[in-house]
């Protein structure tokens, strides 16, 4: 059994580094972070270390690491919610004696030692609780832990709506959920909007487009960034603003990210299938959530038309 197998190379190495996706999302650092608390407080004298960038949406669920290079030396490097190297953040990875990955997305590229790689999980952080049930007479939950993988729980499933949600993981949360975080506080940090973000997601819904063949899809440029004085981070991450419109089977975000000097892609389906339509562009993901980044707003509008012309197959148009 994979869960056992990881375990035990855990057990084998006195230091583990634990790496998460560029551009996390709550189910990313939050697998990251569940997994490293949960090592620490079962093993006490191990070094475990999570590194890599935060985004303002997942400032509050802990600080990362910033270790030296020498750290990596006969370390474990353990990669969550990641399924290729190009999109692994911070590429000192490599550096590690040994790899593991864990991660729900399909499989696009085997690189470690150790994967296990699963799509009937509906997050990573369902992952990482199985991994813990499996092995829970060796390893100890925390409340801290807890809290991180029920906020990517939460987050990946859509509060528990998803078509990707099992009896497995409805009791998986209640496993996590019975620890003593502070519930209200989470749902705060994952959930509550100010007014300029309250007023962002006005000017959404009284300005994104639709096509007769149901994709609807958003382009916010850094001006109205500026505007509303929102973060890209934010802003991306309301893609499934447009999920409960009827008339619409596929939804798109586009989001200008000055840092990066690219747009974020955001691929979003109910019925047509959207990581191939992703991988065509660089990207991945899940069959009805993935991404990508695009180079130019002129790559935006070909990938609305190829998308539109994936709806149109979809509803027989």
């Amino acid at each position: 059994m994979v869960q056992k197998a990881i375990l035990e190379k855990i057990k084998s190495y006195e230091t583990i580094i634990i790496h998460h996706h560029v551009s996390p999302d709550p189910d990313c650092i939050g697998s990251q972070l569940g997994l490293k608390y949960l090592l620490l407080a079962s093993y006490p004298d191990k070094k475990v270390y999570a590194v890599g960038t935060h985004v303002d949406r997942t400032r509050f669920l802990g600080e990362l690491d910033v270790i030296e290079d020498d750290v990596y030396k006969d370390a474990l490097v353990v990669i969550v919610d990641v399924g290729d190297k190009k999109r692994i953040d911070d590429d000192r990875f490599v550096l590690g004696k040994e790899l593991i990955k864990i991660d729900h997305h399909p499989l696009t590229e085997a690189f470690c030692q150790l994967e296990w790689v699963d799509t009937k999980y509906a997050a990573c952080c369902e992952m990482i609780i199985d991994f813990y049930v499996v092995n829970k007479n060796e390893l100890v939950m925390t409340d801290v832990a807890a809290k991180n993988l029920y906020a990517g729980l939460l987050t990946d499933t859509g509060r528990f709506y998803y078509n990707s949600v099992t009896e497995r993981t409805l009791r998986y949360g209640a496993i996590v959920y019975q620890f003593g975080f502070d519930k209200q506080d989470l749902y705060a940090n994952l959930y509550y909007k100010s007014i300029h973000e309250l007023k962002f997601m006005g000017y959404i819904m009284a300005n994104f487009k639709y096509t007769e063949n149901g994709l609807g899809y958003m382009k916010i440029t850094q001006e109205i960034l500026d505007e509303f004085e929102v973060t890209t981070d934010f802003a991306s991450g309301m893609v499934n603003t447009l999920g409960n419109i009827k008339e619409i089977v596929m939804w798109m975000f586009f989001t200008a990210d000055k840092k990066l000097g690219k747009i974020r892609t955001s691929f979003r389906s109910r019925g047509p299938i959207v990581n191939k339509l992703a991988a065509k562009y660089g990207g991945g993901g899940h069959v009805w959530a993935s991404g990508t980044l695009a180079e130019s707003w002129e790559l935006v509008d070909k990938i609305i038309h190829d998308a539109d012309l994936l709806c149109k197959e979809y509803v027989g148009g």
